[in-house]
């Protein structure tokens, strides 16, 4: 395992839920942290993780906005001298579906994609040129859904375990009819998480996408008109141990898993699990170097 400490990284959407679990993971173990985030209150995260002992700053914008990526991205390496970990969190969700007429079929695209999708490709394309020019490695991890992926990923690799809620049938991937923008900004990462793995896989930098399912956060919270149930909150995953999941495969260094959808759904262990076998690239293109 190797050393996280003295490291630099970017959390966008790190105000609240599952980007301020990662963020505060992260300086737990000595990673200076840059946040972003629409609400304000990503200023209060930032005194959070100073009180950690470590350095950390934060902006307020959207990051489907290029001038919010620049000014984050160029103030991160700026103020710590280099970017070693890309998370890419910011996202949202929105009911939307086929027959939407046009005007709000555009407001909703702009919305939806704008930040699940263009928001994780500008930061990805802001970071790697820096990490190349490193030329230390890289870690970035970018936050999809669990509608990508069946259990197990690809499906006959599913561990059937008991507390799963789909029993002895795969998990359908997809979200339902109303999801159609939702999922496709989602789907949408998988271009990234392959074309980006073999092209970076030669400079040491590892690219990998977590598939979470529902976890209590201010997102799934809002479903609820912010009172769901004691069931509910019961059966949903804990943000703290998904970020610990992430340290962990951070922990892993250069040698460790690399193209992988890390699926995170109901019913199965909040934790690192092995890496599977690839089937939709060839192995030896995004093997990257030795431990670091």
């Amino acid at each position: 395992m190797v050393e996280l400490k003295g490291r630099h990284a970017i959390v966008t959407g790190a105000a609240v839920g599952l980007g301020n679990g990662y963020a505060h993971a992260l300086a737990r173990e000595g990673v200076n942290v840059a946040v972003c985030d629409l609400r304000e209150e990503v200023f209060e995260v930032v005194e959070s993780l100073q009180s950690l002992g470590v350095d950390a700053v934060g902006w307020q914008g959207d990051v489907s906005d290029p001038a919010l990526v620049r000014q984050v991205v160029d103030g991160a390496q700026a103020r710590f001298g280099g970017i070693d970990i890309l998370v890419s969190n910011a996202g949202v969700w929105g009911a939307s579906v086929a027959d939407d007429d046009l005007d709000k079929s555009i407001e909703d695209y702009d919305r939806i994609v704008g930040t699940n999708l263009k928001g994780e490709y500008l930061f990805g394309r802001a970071v790697i040129p820096i990490m190349i020019e490193q030329g230390r490695g890289g870690e970035i991890v970018n936050i999809a859904t669990d509608h990508m992926v069946t259990c197990g990923t690809p499906y006959f690799c599913c561990p059937k375990l008991e507390s799963c809620p789909w029993g002895d049938s795969p998990r359908p991937t997809g979200g339902g009819d109303a999801m159609d923008l939702y999922d496709a900004s989602k789907w949408g990462l998988n271009g990234f998480l392959y074309g980006w793995a073999k092209a970076l896989a030669p400079h040491n930098i590892r690219v990998n996408a977590f598939c979470m399912g529902a976890t209590d956060s201010y997102m799934l919270r809002s479903f609820h008109n912010f009172e769901p149930s004691k069931e509910e909150v019961d059966s949903w995953m804990r943000a703290e141990d998904n970020a610990q999941a992430l340290i962990d495969m951070l922990k892993e260094g250069s040698g460790g898993r690399n193209a992988q959808n890390v699926n995170f759904c109901m019913g199965r262990p909040v934790k690192l699990e092995p890496a599977h076998d690839h089937i939709y690239v060839v192995p030896a293109q995004v093997e990257v170097g030795g431990a670091s």
